[in-house]
């Protein structure tokens, strides 16, 4: 099981639709180079690649959450063919123990497959786009497990944000 961030449904629609039209452009404009991007799901924000378990439940148990944001796709490079991958940062500002910080997870929504080049166009009507940063008021936690291309969320709570 993994502690994961869900998006509510209309704000999770949104990143889709986004996703979609970002995986489309992309695949449209790097046609021939033996490059292809491939949408990947579920749309969630997995807490182990960014926060031990202890830290995200004291976070979210705590109501210690001001804010919460999506900002614009990002892109990792990766030394491993295969592995890069394209996200959206997803940032949540806290008042945790008086003490303000601010997290950072990624929603990762594509994943690229190459066949022997690294040159290759992002599309630049959407990396531009001027629908980021998308605020976010209310969102779920949950504990998730994974199983093939299958997934579920237990343990389901529902976070609002103190500063929207």
């Amino acid at each position: 099981m993994m502690n994961v961030i869900a998006l509510q449904k209309d704000n999770e629609l949104f990143i889709c639709n986004y996703a979609r039209a970002f995986i489309e452009n992309f695949n449209r404009e790097n046609l021939g180079k033996g490059i292809s991007l491939f949408p990947s799901f579920p749309l969630w924000a997995f807490a182990e690649d960014s926060i031990s378990s202890d830290q995200f439940n004291s976070i979210f148990k705590s109501r210690s959450v001001k804010k919460a944001f999506i900002g614009k796709a990002s892109f990792t490079k990766s030394s491993i063919p295969g592995q890069e991958e394209f996200f959206f940062p997803f940032f949540i500002e806290t008042d945790l123990e008086k003490e303000s910080r601010t997290f950072e997870f990624k929603i990762v929504f594509a994943k690229i497959q190459k066949a022997g080049t690294e040159d290759f166009t992002l599309p630049k009507e959407l990396l531009g786009s001027k629908k980021f940063p998308l605020s976010i008021k209310s969102f779920r936690t949950g504990n998730a497990l994974i199983k093939d291309n299958a997934w579920s969320l237990f343990d389901e709570k529902w976070i609002r944000c103190s500063g929207c």
